[in-house]
Formats: structure tokens, C-alpha cells, sequence
């Protein structure tokens, strides 16, 4: 009779670690699939403002040709003010 309690016991410390592996797996599993869900609902919204940082921010290539329109601009009026005033 000591030889099958032997077994029973073993076999129910087995089954309870077994279910305990599993649990703890489940709740990494759950844990990993809610933070995934999370990083994909702020990536959605990153891309949102991104974008609209890149619609915002679309118009900055052209400073360098304001920059030299007003360059051109100074220049001629430093001509011109030289030209009118002799000096």
C-alpha cells in the first residue's frame, strides 16, 4: 500500500507543478499580448503625429530659397542705396 501512495503522491506533485507551469505561462502570455496591444495603439498614434509633423514641417525646404531671395534682396538695396547716395 506505501508503494501506491508513493506513486499517488508523486504524481499529484507532478500534476500541481505542471498546472502552476502552466498558469504562470498563461499570465506571460496575457501579459505580453495586453503590452503588444498597448505598444501597437501608441505606434498608431506616433504615426499620426509624425505625419502630421511631416505636413507641418513640408514647407522648411524652401527657407533656403527665401534666405537667398533675401540675401539678393539686402544686396540690391545696399546697391541701391550706395548708387543714390553717392557712397
Amino acid at each position: 500500500m506505501l508503494l501506491v501512495a508513493e506513486i499517488t503522491a508523486g504524481w499529484v506533485v507532478g500534476f500541481t507543478i505542471g498546472v502552476v507551469v502552466v498558469l504562470v505561462v498563461a499570465v506571460l502570455v496575457i501579459t505580453i499580448a495586453v503590452l503588444a496591444a498597448r505598444i501597437g495603439d501608441r505606434a498608431r498614434v506616433a504615426i499620426k503625429v509624425l505625419e502630421r509633423v511631416r505636413e507641418d514641417t513640408s514647407s522648411l525646404h524652401a527657407v533656403d530659397t527665401v534666405n537667398s531671395s533675401a540675401v539678393r534682396v539686402l544686396e540690391g538695396a545696399r546697391a541701391a542705396r550706395t548708387t543714390l547716395t553717392g557712397g
